[in-house]
């Protein structure tokens, strides 16, 4: 049924179509591997957005529960971000619960370290996303596993990029591993490199920028920015 409302016009009552609601940007962290820092990233692009006016909400897929476990933890001054735990077998309920949030303008998907559990609810979340981030360490495993996942996502058409996190960029391995994922997709300009600030900040159920002079805010900045512009999403303004 058509979302109508209706006005007074010069003793009439005019039919006209209501506003419709904004449909929420989702964007899913996805790697096929675990070890890759999908919750790391997801938690810290989450917190990011919530601070920059978005309103943002994740949806926990990942049986370990790893970010249902941050958000147990959080401060109870911290920014509200709503959080759904709900198993991949079962997406159209978390996205279903996840709507029932309210309006949204961005859901954060994090998901299992595997695809092999529920391959036909993986390939529907892929469908489901605007944007797919595949995060990624710099070690020969890491780029083997996630270039064959990428391959995937490729096929479905859908718009993706590798996000290196947790770098050693005085390592070789940085640069190789930059060359071979450009070789295999497109990727983000920004990498978060590996630092003490982001391990603390899990514990404590914080995001990087969150926590006062916390070494990788640039960096979480910086794949905040790139998802934003890739997802189509404007950040409200500064007043």
């Amino acid at each position: 049924m058509p979302n109508t409302a209706s006005r007074k016009r010069r003793g009439t009552t005019e039919t006209v179509a209501a506003p419709s609601p904004s449909i929420a940007k989702i964007l899913v962290c996805s790697s096929g591997k675990g070890g890759s820092g999908k919750t790391c990233l997801t938690r810290n692009l989450a917190v990011f957005a919530a601070h920059a006016g978005l309103r943002v909400a994740t949806v926990d897929l990942d049986p370990q529960r790893g970010l249902t476990n941050w958000h147990a933890v959080r401060p109870e001054d911290a920014v509200v971000i709503p959080n759904v735990a709900v198993p991949l077998s079962d997406l159209q309920d978390a996205m279903r619960q996840a709507r029932a949030l309210g309006e949204l303008d961005l859901i954060i998907v994090d998901t299992p370290p595997g695809v092999d559990a529920s391959p036909a609810e993986m390939r529907q979340l892929l469908l489901m996303a605007d944007y797919v981030l595949v995060p990624t360490g710099q070690g020969a495993g890491d780029l083997r596993s996630v270039t064959e996942w990428m391959a995937f996502i490729r096929r479905e058409q859908r718009p993706s990029a590798f996000v290196l996190n947790l770098t050693v960029r005085s390592a070789g391995s940085f640069d190789r591993a930059k060359q071979r994922l450009i070789e295999a997709g497109d990727l983000c300009p920004f990498d978060i490199r590996l630092y003490e600030s982001i391990r603390v900040s899990d514990e404590v159920g914080l995001g990087v920028a969150e926590m006062k002079g916390a070494n990788g805010l640039s960096d979480i900045r910086g794949v905040f920015t790139f998802a934003m512009h890739a997802i189509g999403l404007k950040v409200p303004a500064d007043d």
